[in-house]
C-alpha cells in the first residue's frame, strides 16, 4: 500500500525531466487533475485517507500515469502527436492500462 497518493517529485521521476522548476506549475495541476479523476471514480475507502485500505499501489501508479499523460498532452492540442518518419499518432483519451489498474477499486452504481 501507498502512504499518499504521488507527489510531484514522483511524476517528474517519471517522466525523466529532473529538478527543473519550470515545469513545476504544469506538473501540480496535471498531478491535482489526476488525483481528482481517481478520487471521483474510485470507491472512497481506497481514495480517503485514513481509511482502511487506502491507497493501493495501483491506484498510486495510475495516478503518476495519469499525470504524466496530461503533462504531454500540452504537446497534442489537437489530440495528435508525430512520430517523425513513423507519421502522426491519434492519443487516445483514456489509457488501458491505468483502465485495468484501477477497474478492481471503481466505485459501482446501480441504476
Amino acid at each position: 500500500m501507498a502512504a499518499a497518493w504521488p507527489v510531484i517529485a514522483d511524476v517528474k521521476s517519471l517522466l525523466r525531466i529532473g529538478d527543473d522548476v519550470g515545469d513545476d506549475g504544469v506538473v501540480t495541476t496535471a498531478l491535482a487533475a489526476a488525483i481528482a479523476y481517481y478520487q471521483m471514480r474510485c470507491d472512497p475507502q481506497w481514495t480517503t485517507p485514513g481509511a482502511p485500505g487506502y491507497l493501493p499501489d495501483p491506484l498510486f501508479t495510475a495516478a503518476q500515469y495519469e499525470a504524466a499523460r496530461l503533462y504531454r498532452r500540452r504537446d497534442s492540442v489537437d489530440g495528435t502527436i508525430g512520430w517523425g518518419e513513423m507519421g502522426i499518432v491519434r492519443v487516445g483519451p483514456k489509457d488501458p492500462d491505468t483502465e485495468a489498474m484501477i477497474a478492481p477499486y471503481l466505485r459501482i452504481v446501480f441504476a
